[in-house]
């Protein structure tokens, strides 16, 4: 239900604060970017416009461990897009991984069928792939490993540990 968030660009840190109440409606927004009069316009008339959204985080883990994306578009402060996921072959993990799973593994990745900046419409997409690795245990699907592929960077996220709560 808060979703908090700094991004790092070579011009300024940007910190933002989002809060959603129980259907997704976000009820307090803050950020710490300048915006001049045409972007604050901007901003406000997609979030009227949309209504509804989630936090990246919580869709991208919803999305890939379920298949499906609320039909809702996601919002991460600075940008506005919806998911498409895509299967593909799936990987062996050796013993000396950085995840704590070894042996096979299920991979699918995703795409961005819809992506607008929130306060400049002409933003590009950096992100040119979206990887996840997950195993099924207890009809769960658990994420072992992200990869994460943008024309300025490449992160890897390992799950390191994990526990099924009842």
């Amino acid at each position: 239900m808060i979703y908090r968030s700094k991004t790092k660009s070579t011009k300024q840190d940007i910190y933002a604060y989002l809060n959603f109440d129980t259907s997704g409606q976000i009820i307090d927004f803050d950020i710490s970017k300048e915006l001049n009069d045409k972007q604050i316009s901007q901003q406000n008339r997609i979030i009227n416009q949309y209504k509804f959204f989630t936090d990246p985080i919580s869709q991208l883990v919803q999305y890939f461990l379920y298949q499906t994306n609320s039909d809702r578009i996601i919002i991460d402060v600075l940008n506005i897009y919806t998911l498409k996921s895509n299967d593909l072959i799936d990987e062996f993990f050796e013993n000396n991984n950085p995840t704590i799973h070894t042996g096979t593994a299920h991979t699918m990745n995703i795409v961005f069928p819809f992506f607008q900046g929130l306060h400049k419409l002409s933003k590009k997409n950096n992100l040119q792939e979206i990887k996840m690795n997950f195993i099924e245990l207890e009809d769960i699907k658990i994420p072992i490993q992200y990869d994460i592929k943008s024309k300025k960077f490449f992160a890897k996220l390992y799950l390191k540990s994990f526990a099924i709560h009842d």
